[in-house]
């Protein structure tokens, strides 16, 4: 798993930002804020739970990088996605879906 002190230490005070990681396993996820953000964003995306030691739960989404929306992107590297979120992405598309 990713470094899970810097993790939380984000996702703590997220606001406005998704963090995606690439784990030991070569998927890639987002936790916490940066999973609901992203689910937000992209709606058949699918939250779960992730349980760490046995002790903490984590939200957690398993991601498909390809499908990210490349505008959204501030950077990128082998190891990790950090992309812009704003409370809007995602709400055209859901007002069009009720219409």
């Amino acid at each position: 798993m990713c470094e899970v002190v810097t993790m939380l230490e984000r996702e703590l005070s997220n606001d406005g930002l998704i963090y995606i990681y690439r784990e030991e396993d070569g998927k890639w996820y987002a936790y916490e804020q940066s999973a609901f953000y992203l689910s937000r964003m992209i709606p058949e995306l699918s939250l779960g739970r992730y349980v760490m030691e046995d002790a903490l739960w984590l939200a957690r989404a398993e991601v498909d990088v390809n499908r990210i929306p490349q505008e959204k992107v501030i950077s990128h590297s082998q190891s990790e996605y950090v992309l812009h979120y704003t409370p809007y992405d995602g709400f055209h598309e859901w007002l069009a879906e009720i219409k």
